[in-house]
């Protein structure tokens, strides 16, 4: 009998939820969460007993009992530095999913599936964690100043699930190929997976700019603009990551609408677009270099996948790295009840974390080397 597992995805404003018989989504709600509601709340830690109440709601309505399950398989954000793959949640790393220094939404999901398991004793995993990269050799770490070092944060789960289905339709394993896994969304990452691990990526300050986001700005005119006293802190961020690609250049977050901009004669909205590709392939093209151009598929993903002028544009400039494949939407339910999934049958090994919370800073220092 196929394993029975609950998914817990929340996000900034829902929390998506699912029911799976193996690889088969048998039920799933997006249970929205109104900007009133969430007012209220003046931590994301805060939220705990609402989140969960409306995933127990869930599963009355379809009725389900958590007694009943096989597993729990929970997206998390920021927690610690992690390998990719599984981790059992317990006490410990539910707590430093509760007391990270990154506060996201996706870490409640680890604390309401750690509640499920002590009531009523069903296993509970993580998968794929937005900081699931494993420990980078430190030459990939280095920014060029001492002082910061390179984040190692990106999709993670979406990558990898899209990897894992590469290999399937290719009759291999995920283990045996390198892959450039391109997730085009609010947030844009480029990530070089080889034999499934995560060895080299541009997270989304780093890469191409995005329909929200400033991806990688020139440095020196970023510190003139955060010390030319006409914006808070908070502010600059907000430029960076909300104001920022294609909102703070054409006003819109919405690819559809510079497509349309273009087709109305806006030269601008084509130069625009033209950049963003342009972005993009040379980044596609730099993590090629890390592997001496060894490169199996190119992948890209995400909600953007969908456009293909998008797609086509980028295509044309990095076709000659390696073939490339489009499957475009997000799979992070899918991926989280495989993943977990895998684990119950064996497959794969839940790893459980001893280690101390990730700190924001350097690992070491490098000054008078």
């Amino acid at each position: 009998m196929a394993n029975r597992i609950l998914v817990i995805n929340p996000g900034a404003t829902s929390t998506k939820v699912a029911i799976f018989e193996g690889d088969k989504e048998v039920c799933s709600e997006s249970l929205a969460h109104s900007t009133e509601e969430i007012k209220q709340y003046k931590e994301i830690n805060d939220q705990l007993e609402m989140r969960e109440k409306a995933v127990y709601d869930f599963l009355d309505r379809n009725g389900y009992k958590v007694s009943e399950l096989d597993g729990i398989a929970a997206r998390g954000g920021c927690v610690a530095e992690l390998e990719t793959g599984a981790y059992v949640i317990d006490e410990h790393f539910t707590e430093l999913a509760r007391d990270t220094i990154n506060p996201h939404a996706s870490n409640l999901a680890i604390m309401i599936a750690n509640d499920m398991k002590n009531e009523y004793g069903v296993p509970a995993y993580a998968y794929d964690l937005v900081c699931g990269t494993g420990k980078p050799e430190e030459m990939y770490t280095l920014s060029g100043m001492p002082e910061i070092s390179r984040p190692f944060l990106t999709h993670v789960l979406n990558s990898r699930a899209v990897a894992f289905e590469q290999a399937k339709r290719d009759n291999t394993t995920v283990y045996e190929n390198t892959y450039i896994v391109c997730h085009l969304g609010g947030g844009c990452s480029t990530n070089l997976l080889v034999n499934g691990t995560i060895r080299d990526l541009f997270g989304d300050d780093e890469n191409c700019f995005t329909p929200e986001r400033s991806g990688d700005v020139p440095c020196r005119k970023l510190v003139r603009l955060c010390f030319s006293g006409k914006y808070t802190e908070k502010e600059v961020q907000k430029l960076l990551k909300g104001q920022g690609g294609l909102m703070g250049y054409l006003g819109t977050t919405d690819i559809r609408d510079v497509l349309k901009m273009i087709e109305d004669g806006n030269e601008f909205a084509q130069v625009v677009f033209d950049a963003m590709v342009l972005q993009l392939a040379k980044n596609i093209g730099a993590m090629a270099t890390v592997v001496d151009g060894e490169v199996d598929k190119i992948i890209i993903t995400g909600g953007i996948a969908y456009c293909q002028p998008f797609v086509d544009a980028v295509i044309k400039r990095v076709k000659f790295i390696a073939p490339v494949v489009v499957i475009p939407g997000a799979f992070e339910m899918e991926a989280l009840a495989g993943g977990i999934d895998r684990v119950l049958k064996g497959e794969e090994e839940a790893r459980v974390y001893t280690g101390g919370p990730m700190i924001d800073a350097p690992s070491r220092s490098y000054k008078n080397m």
